[in-house]
């Protein structure tokens, strides 16, 4: 794919590129019944011939990979079968955010209907850390546990796996993190099977699916070879494997857009009794339910429990058959949403007023900060919005006992897992892939630790840059109902397929107002001569003078307010939508990003 930049400024914060592909195959798009616009969008997203554009538009389980093709899947298919057969104890081990939890009850309920004699267990964040451990081991072989599942965790559980061996204890491995990898080459566990996309000579054809869509692959295959209904198989766990997908944050490319679609269809109709509890009381109407729902409403609610107390709770949840009940359960996930949140924003301030004292961003390319009295739970989440606003690879770390311990976020031009494996030698505990990480690590190695990450990071100034890809230039005279309809043919939305971006130039303000009690919802009417749109813009209105202010001058930004109009222009990066107001539908593009036409904010 071919980027070309639309704004070039190597001291700006922000550069924008529209995007370029190259359309080697000619596919004759009318033929297809789709707007050239459609098919541009298409073809920079890497979907260009007529068969991958006709697959995309038209989701199908079909389109999902066959189960066999995943390393090891027969051998541990095998072994569970002959531990049924034999009515030996099954214990899963899953882990505590929402894709454990999902593997755990795809795995759980999914061996429950096929007469498993199986429980589970999920280690605390805080007390156990991440994955199996040595005492969950201890416990399965005094509970005369014959079996033991892994999953979301366990290819890096070296140790773990041969004691669990030692003990005569089978263990199969399910996963889909990368590898552990000493002096460059992978090491895995010796378990009795391993079944995990990402394993040096897998043949699985998409390696970038979640721990729990190996889950509901293994139990799929399990159902295909003992004769049992698929459909009715699909209908129970699709939402569940679809869920843990979008709040692991997989691309929605390739099987994860099918898997998810279809998903999206059962949750909105779902028969699981808790999650239909969790839907009204976090108030979201049935039929309306998609991705962003998954995203910041119900995954960050069943993520709290593994994050504050026990994700057995989350678990509770989907188990329970009484809907008073998972009411219940559904309004106190909620209420340790709300502490988690509050806990989130003020590790946040207390983080980013660190920066901005001591200029850290100016000083060091990957971002390593600690604050000791930080909720251990939380690292990750505040990693991650340093990271959106500062545009730097992130590691935050907190005191855990005797330890420092945290959680990573990347950015695109820094793979954070092998780069950070490089000093893996620093570190007490590493796991994770190219975009996330998780480590703990002695307190005498933490300066030799930033220093050693950032002067191996080979970022660049230009790595740092925020970059904006846009999708398509387009004239106001070309934005209708039908354009908006056929985006909509994109979804669901989410990381791998974002929303499409619109850029316009050269736009005259007719007239704005700002809106919302805290000021801080701007609304725009801009023509680009030909036509005229209501745009709207979610930012700090003083926050939006100050930006303009740079370029025009204060007195220009203050007559655009008093007057209404302007006398300089805007370029916008945008989506357009359908607006519903009072039965009233008209095209409102929601802004995301703007500048004075000719500069740079």
């Amino acid at each position: 794919m071919l980027y070309l930049a639309i704004i070039g400024d190597g001291d700006s914060m922000e550069k924008w590129f529209l995007k370029q592909a190259e359309d080697s195959l000619q596919t004759d798009y009318k033929k297809l019944k789709i707007s050239k616009f459609l098919y541009k969008i298409l073809v920079n997203r890497g979907i260009n011939s007529e068969d991958d554009i006709v697959k995309f538009l038209n989701p199908s389980l079909d389109n999902l990979n066959t189960p066999l093709l995943l390393p090891d899947l027969i051998k541990a298919s095998n072994i569970i079968l002959s531990s049924i057969n034999k009515k030996e104890k099954i214990r899963i081990m899953g882990d505590y955010d929402v894709d454990g939890v999902m593997s755990t009850y795809i795995l759980y309920k999914g061996l429950l209907d096929m007469g498993a004699d199986i429980d589970f267990r999920i280690p605390s964040r805080v007390k156990d850390g991440y994955g199996i451990n040595k005492s969950m081991i201890d416990e399965a072989a005094n509970d005369n546990i014959d079996l033991i599942l892994t999953c979301d965790n366990g290819i890096a559980a070296i140790e773990e796996v041969d004691y669990c061996i030692n003990k005569g204890i089978k263990i199969i491995v399910t996963d889909h993190h990368e590898p552990p990898l000493y002096e460059n080459k992978e090491k895995l566990p010796r378990a009795n099977a391993l079944v995990d996309p990402k394993i040096v000579g897998s043949k699985y054809p998409f390696k970038d699916i979640c721990g729990a869509f190996v889950a509901f692959k293994l139990i799929e295959y399990l159902v295909r070879i003992q004769g049992m209904d698929l459909d009715s198989f699909y209908k129970k766990y699709l939402e569940f494997a679809a869920i843990a997908t979008v709040c692991d944050v997989m691309p929605l490319k390739s099987e994860n857009r099918d898997l998810l679609y279809f998903g999206l269809k059962n949750l909105n109709e779902t028969d699981n009794v808790g999650l239909r509890a969790l839907i009204e009381k976090a108030g979201i109407r049935k039929g309306e339910i998609d991705s962003y729902h998954i995203g910041f409403i119900i995954g960050p609610t069943i993520n709290s429990s593994g994050r504050l107390e026990t994700a057995y709770t989350s678990i509770k949840l989907l188990l329970e058959e009484d809907y008073a009940k998972a009411c219940e359960i559904a309004n106190y996930l909620r209420e340790l949403n709300a502490q988690r949140q509050k806990l989130t924003n003020d590790g946040f301030k207390e983080i980013e007023n660190t920066i901005e004292k001591y200029k850290i961003t100016e000083k060091f390319p990957v971002l390593i900060l600690r604050k000791e009295n930080l909720e251990e739970s939380v690292v990750g989440i505040i990693a991650g919005k340093i990271k959106e606003k500062y545009n730097h690879p992130t590691i935050v770390l907190t005191r855990s006992g005797d330890l420092l311990k945290g959680s990573g976020r990347s950015i695109d031009s820094y793979n954070m897992f092998e780069k950070v494996s490089e000093h893996k030698d620093l570190l007490e505990r590493f796991g994770g892939h190219a975009m996330a990480c998780g480590l703990s690590l002695r307190e005498d190695n933490f300066k030799d630790f930033v220093v050693k990450v950032n002067n191996s990071s080979q970022i660049k100034k230009d790595d740092l840059v925020r970059k904006i890809y846009i999708d398509v230039a387009i004239d106001f005279k070309d934005i209708d109902n039908y354009l908006i309809f056929e985006i909509e043919k994109l979804k669901p939305f989410g990381n791998g397929n974002p929303r499409p971006l619109f850029v316009s130039k050269n736009l005259s303000i007719l007239d704005i107002n700002v809106l919302g009690k805290n000021r801080n919802v701007i609304k725009i009417l801009l023509s680009d001569g030909k036509a005229e749109f209501y745009g709207l813009l979610f930012k700090d209105i003083e926050e939006l003078k100050k930006d303009l202010a740079l370029y025009v001058g204060e007195d220009r930004v203050e007559s655009l307010f008093y007057y209404k109009k302007s006398d300089f222009s805007l370029d916008i990066i945008y989506t357009p939508v359908i607006n519903t107001y009072k039965g009233l539908n008209t095209i409102q593009l929601n802004i995301s990003n703007y500048r004075v036409s000719g500069v740079v904010l």
